[in-house]
């Protein structure tokens, strides 16, 4: 009977651990989605897309564009950071996520390799891997990634 009732308490144990860690997982992942839909970090990617289109050198980005851009960069690596040590659900992660961080990229080559200049090193690795996975969901759902040119024309991403 003793072993019954250990058996009982365990499994109840690990019921509660393992629902808790389900629940900060979901806790954790709307946290970061908040984070992801603010106004500051939605105008980053705007502006990012917007210097694609116009094809605006970062040299000539306000003191505040720039770091709004750099805030919403930094805003998703991690992003790929808690997608990678998996903190967050990965599959809520590319449903949402995969298109905007895609298209973030594309729009925002040119912020990137300047960054990476000013650094000395590739910055942000976490969201340059994350874009992999992200760009093999979207090739698993039939989905194409692309931001309009400045003519309208269709940017297809770069092929590494």
């Amino acid at each position: 009977m003793a072993i019954a009732i250990s058996l009982a308490a365990l499994a109840v144990s690990l019921s509660a651990f393992l629902h808790g860690r389900w629940r900060d997982r979901s806790d954790l992942f709307l946290r970061i989605n908040d984070h992801l839909v603010n106004p500051d970090q939605q105008r980053g990617r705007r502006l990012l897309y917007a210097m694609k289109e116009k094809r605006t050198p970062v040299k000539d980005l306000s003191t505040d564009e720039y770091v709004t851009i750099n805030n919403a960069l930094a805003g998703l690596n991690v992003l790929a950071i808690y997608y990678q040590r998996r903190y967050v659900p990965r599959k809520d992660v590319l449903e949402l996520w995969a298109l905007p961080v895609l298209r973030a990229l594309l729009a925002g080559g040119a912020f990137l390799a300047h960054r990476a200049a000013q650094q000395g090193v590739p910055i942000w690795p976490q969201l340059r891997t994350f874009a992999k996975a992200a760009e093999e969901y979207a090739q698993r759902e039939g989905v194409s990634i692309q931001i309009s040119g400045p003519t309208g024309e269709n940017i297809q991403p770069p092929v590494e």
